[in-house]
C-alpha cells in the first residue's frame, strides 16, 4: 500500500527533490533451539520459533514532479477612455493639431493656453491587459520506486542436512521447518548433522550418530558324534552385539546362548535373540564300504578266433574309520589281490575301528549285520566267482581242389588249370624253366590264399603244402618240341 513517507519517516524538502530517511531494521528475535533426532530408520528435523524477514522502508517515495506546471490565476484588465480634442494649428491652409485626453473635459477645454475642441471621438486605453486563468498541468509530486527499499523475505532462514558426509537437503524456510530423512542403510550407524542459519541470528549445528537396527546371526551348534558330551556353539564374529553362552550340559545337557546389543545398536522387532541346544550321545555313523563286483567274463573276438577272458575282481572304496577284510571261503585265506579272483566264494567283511564310539547306522540291502549292545559294529557280504563260458568263434574252412596242368607238345599252349575252390584266391607266383632236377620242364608255383577270415583245411589235396598260411602246389609241364614225334 502506498503511504506518505511522512507516515514512516521524516520527510525534508530539498532543492533537488525529496530525501527519504528509512526506518531501522528490527532487533534480532528470540529463536527457539532447533531440534533433531535420529532412530535407525530416519533422521527427524523440527525447527520452530523462527520468523520471516520484514521489509525495510516503503516500496515507493514521493518526489517533486519535474514535469509539473503550476496553475496561473486570472488578471483583470485595467483601462480607461481617452477623448480626442483638436486645436487649430494654422488658418491657411487649415491644419488641426490633435491630442488625447484621459478624461472628458467637455466640448472645449483650455490646455496649454490653447482652446481644444472635442471631436467626439473616444478610444479605450488599456493600462494592464487582462489575462485568463490557466489550470495546473500534472501534480506537484509523483511516486517512484524507493531504491533503498528491501522487500520482506518469507523464507530467509536456511537449513542444511548432511548424512554420512553427503548433503541430502539444503532448503530455505520461514517460521518453521519439519522433515524426515530416511537412512539408506538402517543396519549401520549413520553420522548426521543439521546446520541452521537464521537471518537474524548465528548459525547453529546439531550433529550425532544414529542407532543401527540389526538382526543377530544365529550361532551354529556343533555336536560331534560319539558318547561324550562335547557339543558347543560356534559364535560368528559380529558387530553391534555380543553373545553370552550358558552351559548346563552337566545338569540337563542343554547349552544356551543369548545375543545382547551394544551401545548404539538395537535389534529389529521380533527377531530371535536366544538359542538353546541339547547334547546328544549318538554314535558316529560309519559308512558301509562301497563294493563293485565284476564276475569273470568272456569277450568274443571281433572276427574269428578265441574270446578274451576278463578275470573276476572286487573294487572296494573303504571309508576312514572302517577296516575291510576279504576272505576266500574254501580255505579261509585272506585275499589281498582283488583284481584276479579265481572261481569260488568270497566274503567281504567290514568292521568299525572304534567299536566304543562308532557304528554302522545305515546298512544297505544284501549285507549281513553283526551287532553288539544294540549297535552294528560289523557287516559282511558274499560274492560268488563263476568261470565264464568260452566265447571262441572258429574261422570258416576254405574248400580247395589241387590244380591240374595243360600239356601239349611245345610250350606255347602249356598251362595250369586252378582247382575248384571257395574262400580264397589263386595265382601263379612264379615260373621256372629247367629247375634243378627237373630239366626240360617248366615249374609253375601255384598259390591259393584264403580270404574273408577263411582258413585252409587240415589236409590239402594232391601234393599241396602250406607256406605262411597259404596253400602251394608245384606243377611241371614238359618243354619238348612237337617235331620230336614226327616219323621220316
Amino acid at each position: 500500500m502506498k503511504k506518505l513517507i511522512a507516515s514512516v519517516a521524516a520527510t525534508a524538502m530539498l532543492a533537488g527533490g525529496l530525501a527519504v530517511l528509512a526506518a531501522a531494521a528490527p532487533a534480532s528475535a528470540d529463536v527457539a533451539a532447533p531440534a533433531a533426532s535420529a532412530t535407525c530408520q530416519a533422521l527427524t528435523v523440527d525447527l520452530t520459533g523462527y520468523e520471516a524477514k520484514p521489509a525495510v522502508g516503503e516500496p515507493q517515495v514521493e518526489v517533486a514532479n519535474p514535469d509539473y506546471v503550476p496553475a496561473v490565476d486570472a488578471v483583470a484588465e485595467v483601462s480607461h477612455t481617452d477623448y480626442e480634442y483638436k486645436t487649430l494649428a494654422r488658418l491657411f491652409p487649415v491644419k488641426w493639431t490633435y491630442r488625447t485626453a484621459h478624461k472628458n473635459s467637455g466640448a472645449t477645454a483650455l490646455y496649454d493656453w490653447k482652446i481644444w475642441v472635442a471631436t467626439g471621438k473616444t478610444a479605450k486605453h488599456v493600462e494592464v491587459p487582462g489575462v485568463a486563468a490557466k489550470p495546473a498541468v500534472g501534480t506537484p509530486t509523483v511516486w517512484e520506486a524507493n531504491p533503498a527499499y528491501v522487500a520482506a523475505d518469507e523464507t530467509p532462514n536456511t537449513v542444511t542436512v548432511t548424512v554420512n558426509g553427503s548433503v541430502v537437503a539444503t532448503e530455505a524456510f520461514g517460521a518453521s521447518f519439519a522433515d524426515t530423512f530416511a537412512f539408506a542403510d538402517k543396519a549401520v550407524r549413520n553420522t548426521w548433522s543439521v546446520v541452521t542459519t537464521a537471518w537474524n541470528g548465528e548459525p547453529t549445528t546439531l550433529e550425532g550418530v544414529s542407532t543401527a537396527c540389526i538382526t543377530p546371526v544365529a550361532p551354529t551348534w556343533i555336536d560331534e558324534c560319539g558318547p561324550a558330551d562335547n557339543g558347543h556353539w560356534a559364535l560368528p564374529a559380529v558387530v553391534g552385539y555380543t553373545y553370552k553362552v550358558t552351559d548346563h550340559s552337566t545338569l540337563n545337557g542343554k547349552v544356551g546362548v543369548v545375543a545382547t546389543a551394544t551401545d548404539g545398536y538395537v535389534f529389529n522387532d521380533g527377531v530371535r535373540k536366544q538359542w538353546t541346544a541339547v547334547q546328544n550321545n549318538d554314535r558316529c555313523d560309519q559308512t558301509v564300504p562301497t563294493v563293485v563286483f565284476s564276475n569273470q567274463t568272456c569277450t568274443p573276438p571281433a572276427g574269428y578266433g578265441l574270446g578274451t577272458i576278463t578275470p573276476a575282481s572286487l573294487g572296494i572304496t573303504n571309508p576312514d574309520g572302517v577296516k575291510v577284510l576279504v576272505k576266500r571261503k574254501s580255505d579261509g585265506a585272506a585275499i589281498t589281490d582283488l583284481s584276479n579272483l579265481a572261481p569260488g566264494h568270497y566274503d567281504v567283511i567290514a568292521t568299525v575301528k572304534n567299536e566304543g564310539a562308532d557304528a554302522f547306522t545305515t546298512v544297505p540291502a544284501g549285507w549281513t549285520v553283526f551287532a553288539k549292545d544294540g549297535f552294528t559294529f560289523k557287516v559282511a557280504k558274499g560274492f560268488d566267482v563263476v568261470a565264464a563260458a568260452p566265447c571262441d568263434n572258429p574261422a570258416p574252412v576254405a574248400t580247395v581242389a589241387a590244380p591240374t596242368k595243360v600239356e601239349q607238345c611245345g610250350t606255347e599252349h602249356d598251362g595250369v588249370i586252378y582247382g575248384a575252390s571257395t574262400g580264397g584266391t589263386w595265382k601263379i607266383a612264379s615260373r621256372v624253366v629247367d629247375a634243378l632236377g627237373h630239366e626240360g620242364t617248366t615249374r609253375h608255383r601255384v598259390v591259393f590264399t584264403p580270404t574273408d577270415g577263411h582258413v585252409l583245411p587240415a589236409a590239402l589235396p594232391g601234393d599241396g603244402f602250406v607256406v605262411d598260411g597259404k596253400a602251394v602246389w608245384l606243377v611241371y609241364t614238359d618243354n619238348g618240341s612237337c617235331e620230336a614225334g614226327l616219323v621220316a
